[in-house]
């Protein structure tokens, strides 16, 4: 009796291992999958409107990327509720864009010279929702990738300043931010971060084209702005200099013409050829004097256009800044770049 026991109990274990050995299956199925089943029901749950499926269709996605873009129920919003929505989350003088919540939402940029900014920033946004989406084994192969790159363009101005901000803002989420960041503003990078990126979009290219397009208007008013503050600030302090040289020097003029004239009154003029030569000369004097002021009189006026033209560039900063976050710029003309 007890040698016919063994194989039962044998077989109990051997039950016992398979039905374990499923349990660990489900689960790493449900590990492994589970995101992209909850995904793929949401995605197929959500009907993008009109403006998010024309933003959807202009960034190129992947199927894979399409079922996260969806799933997230990207909203395009005005500045009250996008505001509302965003303000817990990245938050600088610009922002175009935030994922929160397992949700994109997109400031509806109506700015026709910031064509391709709400593009750029959906592509941004998704990469944050796609690296979420990264499993333990995928996340530090990638995060290797995406360190090596930044090592490349760390030094570009405007990676440094933005990389400044998340390390104050947001410690601890740059190599998250680096991920949208690299994979939608940087065009050249190795073939396997590319071949990574090319599993959300088809024409990365195209995405990092539409980035340059407007934040290059931004750069331009800011460029122009830099070189004209800096060309006042130079012109200032000589104007001033000539301007009191001129005043000290028609002072002395209008001395001697007083003295010339008491001469003139008290015939202390030995001669008329005396007279006619100090008079010829103090002529000249006037002459070239009011030469100097005619053209005093017009530096001035460049030097004031100039001022108005630099004052018309914070306004056009202003707004710009304001048609791609409904919240003015900070003092100065400097507002270009954006959070995303």
């Amino acid at each position: 009796m007890n040698g016919a026991a063994k194989p039962t109990a044998r077989r109990s274990i051997v039950s016992k291992i398979i039905a374990l050995m499923a349990v660990i299956s489900i689960a790493a199925g449900g590990f492994f999958y589970g995101q992209t089943a909850f995904d793929t029901y949401r995605a197929s749950t959500f009907t993008p409107p009109a403006a998010v499926a024309a933003v959807e269709g202009s960034i190129k996605l992947t199927p894979t990327a399409q079922r996260t873009f969806r799933a997230t129920q990207p909203a395009i919003e005005t500045s009250d509720q996008f505001n509302a929505h965003c303000k817990s989350t990245e938050r600088t003088a610009a922002i175009l864009g935030c994922y929160y919540g397992d949700k994109i939402y997109l400031f509806d940029v109506e700015n026709a010279e910031l064509a391709g900014a709400k593009e750029v920033t959906a592509a941004h946004e998704l990469l944050h929702a796609q690296y979420a989406r990264l499993n333990i084994f995928e996340r530090p192969r990638v995060d290797a990738m995406i360190k090596k790159a930044y090592q490349k363009v760390k030094n570009e101005p405007e990676i440094a300043k933005a990389m400044e901000y998340y390390r104050e803002a947001e410690p601890g989420a740059e190599l998250d931010e680096l991920h949208s960041i690299i994979g939608t503003t940087i065009g050249e990078l190795d073939s396997d971060l590319e071949q990574y990126y090319a599993r959300y979009f088809t024409d990365r290219a195209s995405i990092v084209a539409k980035n340059q397009a407007y934040t290059a208007v931004f750069t331009r008013v800011n460029t122009r702005a830099e070189a004209l503050q800096s060309k006042l600030q130079s012109a200032a302090k000589q104007i001033k200099q000539d301007v009191e040289t001129y005043q000290s020097d028609l002072s002395q003029i209008n001395a001697d013409i007083n003295s010339f004239n008491e001469r003139a009154r008290s015939g202390e003029f030995s001669s008329q050829a005396d007279f006619t030569v100090a008079r010829s000369a103090l002529q000249r004097r006037i002459s070239a004097i009011n030469a100097r002021q005619g053209s005093l009189n017009s530096r001035i006026k460049a030097y004031n256009d100039d001022v108005a033209t630099l004052k018309s560039l914070a306004v056009k900063a202003d707004q710009l800044n304001q048609s791609i976050n409904g919240v003015a710029a900070p003092a100065g003309v400097n507002g270009g770049q954006s959070a995303q």
